[in-house]
């Protein structure tokens, strides 16, 4: 007996601006059924309530003449602190029976990128998966987390240990959310534009060379033209790559991430991830420069981009060691390795703006770009 099974799935990414202020009719038709008769339920991430202290009054009044729903937003704890606690689970469980979920209704699920992976997680998990609205309110959520088709908590010290690959009903990227963030979100989240156009995009990345000086300034007209078109990028890695849940060994959006789940847990959620992903991507880009993969003109420019963009390049993590001496963030490549099966795949730049699958590398390269880092 052999078993074919043809999956088809798509859904849209929606670019708004303060999407709770437009009637139905103007907007949300699109995106839910002109006659919605099930039950929704509205989640909202804590760090979006305290920068929109009446974000969630606005929401529920939005609610009672949208939806068929009277439930007010929940507003649970966001950051990586909610992905380390499997308790989230239990919580959201208990909502979906309170509210008579079903497979037919709508979770509404407004934050950052951790927030939208742990409650995404439970999403997928609940009657084996209720529909997600993602509204991402960060740079980074906006321009890559929030967008795929991947959820998960963190678990054994060990980041993304359980999830699942479920992908969204729909996306709404609103940008006035980007208004609300602190300096160091607004930040952070550029990191992942930097990573997919070191890769992929070389007009991009010189477009990021050029914006230094307007993100520090928090130009919202620039950090929009940044999370639309790296969102774009990952949006068409995840559909045409042709390995939409990840099954080979190859994570192509994943160049200097090894380096940064590590840093992650070893900071214990201090490490924003796109500061972890930042410094995970110096030391695989000095890596590359060593392999003679990129020049060291391309080296210094993407890493004075990355600087001028107020990304830091360095935590005193990476000089932490075990009893025996060795740098306790190189276990993340086992990490990683385990973490997406098979061969160790890592992708490097090969020039800027093209990639290169490695298998191997060495623990010596490692820490010569570890040193070249310190004198930097």
């Amino acid at each position: 007996m052999h078993q074919q099974l043809d999956i088809k799935l798509s859904y849209k990414v929606f670019f708004e601006t303060d999407i709770f202020s437009l009637p139905q009719k103007d907007f949300w038709k699109a995106i839910l059924p002109e006659n919605l008769r099930t039950n929704t339920v509205v989640f909202i991430d804590s760090g979006v309530t305290d920068a929109f202290p009446f974000i969630a009054e606005k929401i529920h009044k939005w609610s009672a003449e949208n939806l068929n729903s009277l439930s007010f937003p929940y507003i649970l704890k966001g950051g990586e602190e909610v992905k380390n606690d499997f308790k989230i689970i239990e919580t959201i469980g208990k909502i979906a029976i309170e509210n008579s979920i079903c497979r037919h209704s709508y979770f509404i699920i407004i934050g950052g990128g951790a927030f939208l992976d742990a409650v995404c997680f439970a999403a997928s998990i609940i009657h084996r998966g209720i529909r997600q609205i993602r509204i991402p309110t960060t740079v980074l959520a906006q321009n890559d987390s929030g967008l795929g088709v991947k959820n998960a908590i963190n678990y054994f010290d060990i980041k993304n240990f359980f999830g699942t690959f479920y992908p969204p009903y729909a996306v709404v990227n609103d940008k006035s959310f980007l208004t609300g963030l602190q300096m160091r979100d607004w930040i952070s989240g550029i990191a992942e534009a930097f990573k997919v156009a070191i890769i992929k995009d070389k007009t991009f990345l010189y477009f990021l060379v050029k914006s230094g000086d307007a993100i520090l300034k928090r130009d919202l007209n620039v950090m929009e033209k940044i999370v639309r078109r790296c969102a774009e990028l990952h949006l068409n890695h995840i559909a045409s790559a042709g390995d939409p849940f990840e099954t080979g060994s190859s994570r192509p959006l994943d160049f200097g991430h090894w380096v940064a789940h590590k840093l992650e847990t070893m900071s214990n959620g201090q490490l924003r991830h796109g500061e972890a992903v930042a410094i995970g991507m110096t030391i695989d880009l000095f890596s590359a420069h060593k392999m003679g993969l990129i020049s060291s003109e391309e080296l210094h420019l993407v890493l004075n981009a990355m600087q001028s963009n107020g990304l830091k390049l360095w935590s005193d993590l990476l000089l932490k060691k075990d009893n025996n001496g060795n740098y306790i963030f190189i276990e993340g490549l086992a990490e990683f390795r385990e973490h997406i099966g098979g061969e160790l795949t890592l992708i490097m730049p090969n020039g800027l703006g093209k990639m290169k699958n490695i298998h191997k590398m060495p623990k010596k390269l490692i820490e010569e770009s570890i040193q070249q880092m310190q004198q930097l």
